[in-house]
């Protein structure tokens, strides 16, 4: 494996802009989730109680701000060395918000199918985002800690409509698009300037699940642009068409690990 990732790291170096994409296949799997013991009693005691649900999003919110995976965290520092000092722009279906973690420019990063950083109205009653209620947030924590019972929390409300908050994440019944199409808009506005230059994209973990966010525009990306080399890399859809074969290369590999691999050189450096 060691010739493509040298090869990668020697396009990354030589490009003029760097283009990432992370795709769903690079989302968390809650792995810490199932793993914690408490997490799995609240499971149980809230059951099928309806009611209750709106709780699971705040406890996944607090587990994985503590608790990951290493090779997620091998994987971010090692994307943030291979951008050091390159113009670059990262485009992430992931929810997780471990991308913001990872001391990237976050005027160089968005996330269209939203986190956990902020909430909104399940309505969208006025296509506005809110800051996460500190006292929710707190019961639910003490809730965890077993100082609270589940009778003593209270979900948290819209202050204009009085409907419920969820987090800002593509799940909600009328996803308010506000939480990321500024950055989107910066994103289209870097794609601009990418004309006529080295441009290395890197999609990893893309599938079909949002393929007009990831896929199909790198696609079109390497199949316009002369200067523009796309590398794919997917455990099983990693596959890139004959019109673009000569600027593309598609990695059967798990995105997560390949990319901590692809990090892990000392001459990573610019």
């Amino acid at each position: 494996m060691e010739p493509i990732l040298q090869e990668i790291r020697e396009k990354i170096k030589d490009a003029e802009l760097v283009l990432v994409g992370l795709g769903e296949g690079f989302q968390y799997g809650w792995g810490a989730l199932v793993q914690d013991d408490r997490y799995r009693e609240i499971d149980r005691e809230i059951g099928d109680r309806e009611r209750y649900v709106w709780i699971v999003p705040f406890l996944q919110k607090m587990i994985l701000s503590r608790v990951r995976e290493e090779r997620w965290d091998r994987a971010y520092q090692s994307l943030r060395a291979l951008l050091t000092d390159k113009n670059y722009f990262v485009v992430s279906l992931c929810i997780d918000d471990y991308l913001y973690g990872a001391g990237l420019d976050e005027d160089r990063l968005v996330t269209p199918c939203g986190g956990f950083r902020r909430m909104q109205c399940d309505q969208n009653c006025a296509g506005e985002l809110s800051e996460i209620p500190k006292d929710t947030y707190e019961a639910v924590l003490r809730y965890y800690r077993g100082e609270l019972s589940l009778s003593d929390l209270e979900e948290p409300v819209c202050a204009k409509c009085g409907g419920k908050l969820r987090f800002n994440q593509i799940g909600v019944a009328r996803y308010a698009q506000e939480g990321y199409l500024d950055q989107w808009n910066v994103y289209t506005k870097w794609l601009q300037g990418t004309v006529n230059r080295k441009l290395c994209v890197l999609e990893l973990g893309a599938g079909m699940s949002y393929p007009g966010i990831i896929r199909f525009p790198f696609e079109k990306m390497a199949y316009y642009s002369q200067k523009a080399f796309l590398y794919r890399v997917h455990p099983r859809l990693y596959q890139v068409g004959e019109e673009i074969a000569d600027r593309s290369r598609g990695i059967a590999e798990n995105p997560v690990d390949f990319l901590g691999l692809l990090g892990n050189c000392d001459s990573v450096k610019h």
